[in-house]
């Protein structure tokens, strides 16, 4: 566990690093996906299809989204031998970190409160709240 900074000790706020390093249409996503096992490429493109309202992500978003998170030490790339090539992504030490963040936003989330915010109709709960089999 790393020790906690004093507030006199931080450049940057914790607020706007974090909207840094997790900011992006996707990411927040891909870590809450990735919260519970590997998954291949395949399946965290067809997993954002279920969380975003029927809005297909592009193949270069999504690997634009990937690579950012690799390169921030978030997720690993394991890619195995063998044809067809297979790859899957999964969370690091770093990544597996952010899960009580997670949980509080998803937690949140469970109100509905985005939905009225964003004006977006439906049943409550909203795709996420659904999947996660609230």
């Amino acid at each position: 566990m790393r020790r906690r900074k004093s507030p006199a000790e931080l450049r940057l706020c914790p607020a706007l690093g974090f909207s840094q390093i997790v900011g992006g249409k996707y990411k927040l996503r891909i870590l809450w996906v990735l919260l519970r096992r590997p998954y291949r490429y395949g399946e965290i493109r067809a997993s954002l299809l279920k969380g975003t309202l029927g809005k297909p992500v592009t193949a270069r978003v999504l690997s634009r989204e990937l690579k950012e998170l690799q390169q921030r030490r978030l997720i690993v790339r394991k890619q195995y031998e063998g044809m067809p090539l297979k790859v899957e992504y999964s969370l690091t030490e770093l990544g597996r970190g952010l899960q009580p963040v997670l949980d509080a936003i998803v937690e949140w989330g469970l109100t509905g409160v985005h939905e009225e915010i964003l004006g977006i109709g439906g049943s409550p709960g909203g795709a996420l709240a659904r999947e996660s089999g609230s």
